[in-house]
């Protein structure tokens, strides 16, 4: 849930930060809290004052100081709003962040080419999600790692390594982690992850550890006893049912509504041959193919492996919508990167103290989607009053802002508030999609804030005269 006061926000999350010292701490709350008021700004703009930013300088360039702990303090915050939620979704997907200044020597190559001047970082991160609500809960694992310049171009070797030792353990390390930090809750949480978590040992970990699970399956594995191929096998179920999935827009992708048949099946997967001696897993298999895609678009087409009672149509739809809701974690990165915090923008000179800055935009970023989470939802947020998500003397400042007419008797709608949380951020809908940005939304949030500090202190002027 949406923290709207960022020193409340900053409070719940660094409060408990061991740092070795309680001022570091402190320091930690302010800084995080300035740049949350100040999303996407450098660290001089967020801090505002002279001493402000020397003192931002000094945590940030302080060796004593790690970015884990920093971290740490942030996801165990995430506990207390876990244990209320009956079901949670931990959605995760890799992303890198790039750089190309003076601490690009200190980072690794993310691409396929030595030749890009370009280094950086890849960041491992879950999402967690209420998967009744389908409301962001919070950040709850992040594992950020650089690729070493003597590893690159082995990626042919890459079946002789051990399994403990190759990016594709990321997805088991998060689970390990989960475990120990969320013991109290990890009988409620899913882990949803796309096709390159199809890993036998991923699964053989989550299945031996009765741990919950979507996969999107990556490769045509023998899925029966009869030696079943799983794309041949699935297609012959027969499809009874059909759901609507919407496809976000990515890329030169377009945003539509895919039409799919789902159809389900219990299989059963093999341990790779080397691993011949291993045990077999009994999973439900789960399909959606698109009928009738548009001409040129690529057909929607998942395959999901799950560990979830699959007993019933309503099961089985659950399931996929499970997935579905897997492109909140996408967005979350793009929150993080281009379009919100714009990570990627900093310039500090060490790895080190670029990545306490990393680390605290983190977290930045996931307010940033439960802020437009809470007031996006644009069909929905017609018949809701805005005062379901503001109090009215924000919802009055808005109106004078953006409106020309009196103010209501009555609270306007939810989709109003959006829109004119928007125009406070300098809005203006010219490319006439009614899609407000990232930046826009959060300017116009940054503008209330504003509005409302000075609108209390002048009514606290008003009490005192």
């Amino acid at each position: 849930m949406l923290i709207k006061n960022t020193e409340e926000w900053a409070n719940n999350l660094f409060k408990k930060a061991k740092l070795g010292d309680e001022r570091r701490t402190k320091r930690l709350v302010k800084l995080s809290r300035q740049m949350a008021d100040n999303t996407g700004s450098s660290i001089v703009k967020a801090s505002g004052s002279q001493a402000s930013i020397e003192g931002a300088y000094r945590f940030l360039r302080n060796d004593n100081i790690d970015a884990n702990d920093i971290a740490i303090a942030g996801f165990s915050s995430l506990l207390p709003a876990l244990e209320v939620s009956n079901k949670i979704l931990a959605l995760e997907d890799t992303s890198t962040l790039s750089y190309r200044h003076n601490v690009a020597k200190e980072l690794g190559y993310t691409g396929a080419s030595r030749k890009c001047k370009a280094k950086g970082m890849l960041a491992h991160s879950v999402l967690m999600l209420d998967a009744q609500t389908e409301n962001t809960i919070g950040l709850a694992e992040q594992h950020r790692w650089c690729r070493k310049d003597e590893d690159f171009g082995t990626k042919h070797q890459r079946k002789q390594r051990e399994y403990k030792t190759k990016e594709s353990y990321k997805w088991q390390r998060s689970s390990e982690t989960m475990t120990t930090r969320y013991a109290s809750v990890m009988d409620k949480i899913i882990s949803v992850c796309d096709r390159e978590s199809d890993i036998f040992d991923y699964i053989d970990y989550k299945d031996k550890h009765q741990q919950r699970f979507v996969v999107r399956a990556k490769h045509e594995r023998i899925v029966t006893g009869d030696g079943d191929i799983l794309t041949p096998y699935i297609n012959q179920q027969s499809s009874e049912l059909s759901y609507q999935v919407k496809i976000q827009q990515k890329g030169g992708r377009k945003a539509r509504i895919a039409n799919v048949a789902v159809r389900f099946a219990s299989v059963t997967i093999s341990p790779p041959k080397k691993q011949a001696k291993g045990d077999v897993i009994n999973l439900t298999l789960i399909s959606c193919n698109e009928i009738s895609p548009p001409e040129g678009a690529k057909a929607l087409c998942w395959k999901l492996y799950t560990n979830e009672p699959v007993d019933c149509a309503a099961d089985t739809l659950k399931v996929v919508r499970y997935y579905e809701l897997r492109w909140r974690v996408e967005e979350y990165h793009k929150a993080w990167k281009s379009a919100g915090t714009q990570v990627e923008s900093f310039r500090l000179q060490t790895r080190q103290n670029l990545e306490k800055t990393i680390v605290i935009t983190a977290f930045i970023a996931v307010r940033l989607l439960q802020l437009r989470e809470l007031i996006g939802h644009k069909e929905k947020s017609k018949s809701e009053s805005c005062e379901q998500c503001f109090e009215p003397l924000e919802w009055k400042l808005m109106w004078s802002k953006t409106e020309t007419k009196a103010l209501p008797k009555k609270a306007p709608s939810l989709y109003w508030a959006y829109y004119a949380l928007a125009k406070l951020g300098r809005w203006h809908d010219s490319k006439r999609t009614g899609v407000v940005g990232w930046e826009a939304l959060w300017d116009g949030w940054f503008a209330l804030t504003k509005l409302l500090e000075g609108a209390n202190f002048m009514q606290q002027q008003m009490l005192e005269m």
